[in-house]
């Protein structure tokens, strides 16, 4: 008898035990992780049709537009600059994505140009792509634009392989990361060709996902999407925040972590036309604004959209526009099966408010849902968006689609 009640006083131990770590789990999920599982899964999130706004839009498909993670518009010049790869490449070399498959890269990485105001008779605008004098392969992702000079100065993020810096023989990626560096190119316009001014390397360019250039063209900011190069427990950043952001000078090539705090997957990053960095964050739905200044990088603002979001751009006017992402899983499945599957997209339209007429303790800014595409009828699986003062259109492209968009508003 004595030995029966051991045994059912020790099972009543272990489901106790079991009750409490399961309340304290739930409570855990309940104080740290509900919001975040709420966000990244969209529980309970409308996402619409396209046909609920006044778009017009089509489709332009093209070796040469497949995977362009990142575009920019030269509103002066009226030329449209994208990342491109292909896709079998953007799936199997991605480490933003912890996609470290090296035998994947095609190797052929290229900054992509579109005439946006001369769509031509074949309607690809003048389709082509900028030569290169780089003697190693680029492996691109995000990249910014600005003037120094008299040229067009571009500044590319570059994902090599690793290499044993002794030796040179090929590393493990999957145990070290990428070898991620910033590559510096002048255009020279008359021979269309990126010429190579500078490479910066740093221990504090971690996990580069974004650029922006600060506005004396030699500063430039980078976002970390991840606290480490590599490791079994890297991703878990998308649940419970992290990441970095660095600063760098292209004089010294000096870079320095300028802060990590608030940080949540930071993802895209743009100078905004009021002088002040904006930095979208994917695992929190947050747009952080930051200054610059002689006290350091400074946190002024935050933006919240309660949705992933993805990279960001400003308009000619100022405003941010913001690529997200409503429905992450479908994100997910069209990253795997690109050519087949599209995902729900989203742009929102980021506005700041004439503070005269701003009320006490209202937000800065003004957030609007420029288009949504619940479908994927028209839009890509977009991680990125430019907006078109001039024409009012909209041009979209995705790191992990065959297809390039653009969309005019109508009346």
């Amino acid at each position: 008898m004595a030995r029966v009640n051991g045994t059912s006083n020790h099972g009543n131990r272990r489901l106790l035990s079991l009750a409490t770590a399961v309340l304290i789990s739930a409570i855990a999920y309940r104080i740290y992780l509900h919001d975040t599982f709420a966000l990244i899964f969209g529980f309970g999130r409308v996402i619409q049709p396209i046909e609920d706004f006044p778009w017009d839009c089509k489709r332009i498909q093209h070796p040469l537009l497949e995977g362009c993670e990142d575009i920019w518009l030269d509103h002066n010049n009226r030329k449209l600059y994208g990342a491109c790869t292909s896709l079998t490449s953007r799936t199997g070399w991605n480490p933003s994505g912890s996609l470290f498959n090296v035998s994947a890269r095609s190797r052929t990485d290229h900054i992509s140009v579109l005439n946006i105001d001369e769509p031509g008779p074949d309607g690809l605008y003048g389709l082509h792509q900028l030569k290169t004098d780089y003697l190693g392969d680029l492996d691109l992702h995000g990249f910014d634009v600005s003037r120094v000079g008299d040229r067009q100065r571009f500044w590319l993020i570059n994902h090599r392989p690793p290499v044993d810096p002794a030796t040179g023989e090929p590393l493990d990626p999957r145990k070290v990361g990428a070898n991620s560096t910033v590559e510096i190119f002048n255009l020279d316009a008359p021979s269309n060709t990126l010429v190579h001014v500078k490479t910066i390397a740093s221990e504090a360019i971690i996990s580069p996902n974004n650029i922006a250039v600060d506005n004396d063209g030699v500063g430039f900011l980078v976002t970390n999407d991840h606290e480490e190069k590599a490791g079994m427990f890297r991703d878990r950043v998308i649940f419970f925040g992290g990441g970095s952001l660095t600063y760098c000078r292209s004089d010294t090539g000096r870079c320095e972590m300028a802060t990590n705090e608030g940080c949540s997957f930071p993802n895209g990053v743009v100078r905004g036309r009021d002088g002040l960095f904006y930095v979208s964050h994917s695992a929190s739905g947050v747009i952080t604004v930051h200054e610059n200044s002689d006290d350091g990088f400074v946190e002024v603002d935050k933006i919240p959209l309660d949705v992933p979001l993805d990279n960001i751009t400003v308009d000619k006017e100022g405003n941010i526009v913001v690529a997200a992402i409503p429905h992450s899983v479908g994100f997910m499945q069209a990253a795997d099966d690109p050519y087949n599957r599209v995902a729900a997209a989203s742009v929102f339209m980021v506005r700041k408010r004439d503070q005269k007429h701003a009320g006490l303790g209202e937000n800065n800014y003004e957030v609007i849902k420029v288009i949504e595409d619940r479908d994927g009828k028209f839009l890509p699986t977009t991680t990125v968006a430019v907006h078109d003062v001039q024409t009012n259109r909209l041009f979209l492209a995705g790191g992990f689609s065959p297809f390039l968009s653009i969309c005019q508003r109508g009346s």
